[in-house]
């Protein structure tokens, strides 16, 4: 062998031997950003954000960051551009408008309306009448009905008045004002709740005249119930759905109407559901047995479809959407789930199931940058968490180790940037921020074994153009055999034989080849 050359650098696949590893794979890396085949370095994490307060969990909504101290997940609503609904560690689903958090739920009313006739009643021309009502909110939300009055009769020129409406306004959910709706039959001979008029929250009674305020459009929220207590997982998808768990119940909002969560709409699983994951139009639903995906334009015509693969997810805060996928922590590794409930596992190639196991994946939490995985794990013997990131783009996917460390990850998907809560627990860091210094990398090959042994006499560093510095250590059976800081031109190396050769990298420089040769001819080029 006249040269070993490098081009289009990769990361680790620990599980691998070294010897039979690809060539242009990592016998050990750390801090390697490994982009189009380039070796170059992040750039350091800049503190951004303290928070008031130690968190578990990060989210920035519009300028403000918000932390929580549990399990939480937040989604910013399909409606108003302000409004963050959130649920967290088994508690209230919750809305957050203009700085303030309310309950998300508003409670269905539960008093019919006492009807009394003013006027004389001509038998003749009698009609039932029955009326119900509903809440309304100054963000335009609405509950379904309360229970239909009992029916009054009614002829020409009467008015009726409606009473036993409760005084007393639930707090906590910028209610203001109540909706009455009159029970009437339609041509087709179905009976439909008609709007009739708006009035005060407050307001005990109503006095309608038919024949000054005839019946409206027909009441749309009919169906509507609060989201249950104990939702998790709040998910945005497609159409201004929304979905979220609890237990085995896979609930779904109202298109649009996220404080409305009919129980007609739920489905169920068979095993817990731990998280949901959304991408394209599918739902990924992992449980802790067998994944599922289901698939749909609307609430009433969602489909699961059970995977054929039994990945159980361990680790909730593994989930992350991939955008044409979702990947997440199970039993033997790192699973990818796509449309069609297509189940793979993506980590056997680069860890062992011993070597995962060392990991404590039933504690991994993620995130995505560009088209890789991120996650921050606690392994066996660690007491901080450290960021690797997984490549899955390429036909062979590897681990980049980094020696950065975070209690929590944050995807911000309008700006493609990655967020790091640091060990703390109040630092918030962008991460490889272009306001952040240069990190200095490392990158060692795998061993070249050369039989008969073999001696090289000359070098080079290829880089890209700008600042940054790299060395070359060149190892010899194991042994440092000469390093040189030489970059772009071609350098010598000392006299020596050897089976076995690495070239290892470090620095700040983006390096595009690195090699060694026999001779300094066999590097031009």
């Amino acid at each position: 062998m006249a040269k070993i050359e490098l081009r289009g650098f990769a990361g680790e696949m620990p599980k691998a031997q070294p010897f039979y590893l690809p060539e242009t794979h990592a016998s050990s890396c750390l801090n390697a950003r490994l982009e189009n085949g380039e070796l170059s370095p992040f750039r350091m994490p800049d503190d951004i954000h303290t928070l008031p307060a130690s968190a578990q969990q990060i989210y920035l909504h519009g300028a403000t960051w918000i932390s929580a101290g549990t399990d939480a997940d937040f989604v910013p609503g399909p409606v108003a551009h302000d409004r963050l609904y959130f649920t967290q560690d088994g508690g209230p689903a919750s809305v957050r408008v203009a700085g303030q958090t309310y309950d998300l739920a508003i409670p269905t009313p539960i008093t019919a309306p006492t009807l009394a006739r003013n006027g004389t009643l001509v038998t003749a021309a009698a009609e039932d009448f029955a009326y119900a009502w509903t809440w309304v909110t100054s963000l335009g939300e609405e509950t379904a009905p309360s229970p239909l009055s009992a029916r009054i009769a009614m002829s020409p020129g009467n008015t009726v008045t409606l009473s036993n409406l409760p005084g007393a306004v639930p707090p906590n959910r910028l209610i203001t004002h109540k909706r009455i709706y009159r029970a009437a039959t339609t041509a087709s001979g179905a009976t439909e709740l008609f709007y009739i008029a708006q009035i005060a929250a407050s307001a005990v009674s109503y006095l309608h005249d038919p024949a000054a305020t005839p019946d409206q459009e027909v009441i749309s929220t009919l169906n509507f119930g609060p989201p249950p207590v104990g939702l998790e997982g709040l998910t945005a998808m497609p159409n201004g759905m929304m979905a979220a768990f609890r237990g085995k119940e896979l609930w779904f909002c109202e298109p649009y109407q996220p404080h409305a969560w009919p129980a007609a709409y739920m489905l169920t699983t068979n095993d817990l559901i731990i998280g949901l994951a959304a991408f394209g139009t599918s739902l990924a639903i992992l449980t802790t047995g067998t994944p599922y995906v289901a698939q749909g334009l609307h609430p009433d015509q969602m489909v699961m479809e059970k995977s054929e693969q039994p990945f159980p997810c361990i680790a909730k805060r593994s989930i992350v959407d991939m955008g044409y996928s979702a990947i997440y922590a199970s039993t033997d590794g790192l699973v990818e789930i796509s449309s069609g409930a297509q189940a793979r596992l993506i980590s056997a190639e680069f860890w062992s199931r011993q070597q995962w196991n060392a990991k404590q994946p039933y504690n991994i939490r993620a995130a995505r940058l560009g088209t890789r995985y991120v996650m921050s794990a606690l392994p066996e013997g660690e007491t901080t968490r450290r960021i690797d990131l997984i490549d899955t783009s390429g036909q062979q996917p590897f681990l980049v180790p980094t020696s950065y460390l975070a209690r929590a990850l944050y995807s911000h998907i309008e700006s493609g940037r990655l967020y790091i809560l640091r060990p703390d627990g109040v630092t918030i860091a962008e991460f490889d921020s272009p306001d952040g210094g240069l990190s200095s990398f490392t990158w060692r090959s795998k061993p070249f074994r050369i039989v008969p042994e073999q001696s090289f006499g000359a070098a080079i560093i290829s880089t890209e153009s700008g600042d940054g510095a790299v060395t070359m250590n060149v190892y010899a059976d194991g042994a440092l055999f000469h390093s040189s800081a030489v970059k772009d031109q071609i350098f010598r190396l000392p006299s020596g034989m050897a089976k076995t050769w690495q070239i290892e990298l470090t620095g700040t420089a983006t390096v595009i080849r690195a090699a060694i040769a026999h001779v300094m001819g066999d590097l031009a080029g």
